[in-house]
């Protein structure tokens, strides 16, 4: 069996699981679903006490049964896959993963948290960081465990935190078209999401285009009040009253 120790590993959890070691081109490590789940566990919850693994891995199960599980995992890590690299940090009482494995959701999470809490003053671009968010994808989607569903959701609210966020700063820098990609981009996780509906909407306004303002927020009120029962908040309401009558006066002017 080839050894891939000493190679740089990458674990790949925003779209399907992928873990690759080796710089330049690297090499996917496969694994079975056991091993698999349990890394992707660490790796989104962190050091973790091997009780609180085996019984958030196999809910069903007696605590007996599940540290046998778990026990078996851990076997099948050290010796049938004894050419992979150290994984993790196994103790007598804990696990984690090795600080060697690069994660891409904590990529994401910094790079999210840095668009919502920075001010945008920095020196340093925040491009990166936009990328990662923009280009994120769902939490390991067909994995329907219930510590899964529980961190796609976290993950969830946090990109479009970090999403509007972005269109805002974009929108006050005047880079328009990536304001709007930022706020499209929110919509496209959630599409009653106000604020990136709003932010599309003042975009337009500042730009001077009236119409498309008006457009985007009639379509929104009349999917919401579809939808949900109720209007725009009174917020969204204000940006837009002052255009509302013009635009429908030009309207009515051309059907006459």
């Amino acid at each position: 069996m080839r050894t891939l120790s000493g190679c740089d590993l990458r674990l790949h959890l925003l779209g399907d699981w992928l873990l690759v070691a080796g710089p330049g081109a690297p090499e996917e490590v496969e694994l079975p679903a056991g091993p698999k789940h349990l890394i992707a566990l660490l790796a989104l919850n962190g050091r973790c006490a091997r009780t609180q693994a085996a019984a958030t891995l196999w809910p069903d199960c007696p605590d007996e049964v599940a540290a046998a599980r778990l026990r078996a995992v851990l076997w099948r890590l050290r010796h049938r896959h004894a050419g992979v690299p150290p994984l993790l940090e196994i103790g007598d009482a804990s696990l984690a993963l090795t600080d060697d494995v690069a994660v891409d959701v904590h990529r994401f999470e910094a790079s999210a948290e840095l668009l919502i809490h920075d001010p945008g003053e920095r020196e340093v671009p925040d491009d990166e960081a936009a990328a990662a968010v923009l280009d994120s994808s769902e939490l390991l989607p067909g994995w329907y465990d219930d510590w899964v569903l529980a961190a796609r959701e976290r993950l969830r609210y946090l990109r479009l935190s970090a999403l509007d966020a972005l269109a805002d700063r974009r929108r006050t820098q005047r880079r328009s078209h990536e304001a709007l990609q930022a706020a499209r981009a929110a919509i496209s996780v959630e599409p009653l999401h106000e604020s990136a509906h709003r932010t599309i909407v003042r975009t337009h306004l500042e730009n001077g285009d009236i119409v498309e303002a008006v457009q985007h927020y009639e379509k929104f009120r009349a999917m919401l009040e579809r939808e949900l029962g109720f209007p725009p908040s009174e917020l969204f309401r204000e940006l837009v009253h002052p255009y509302l009558a013009g635009v429908t006066a030009r309207r009515i002017a051309r059907t006459r």
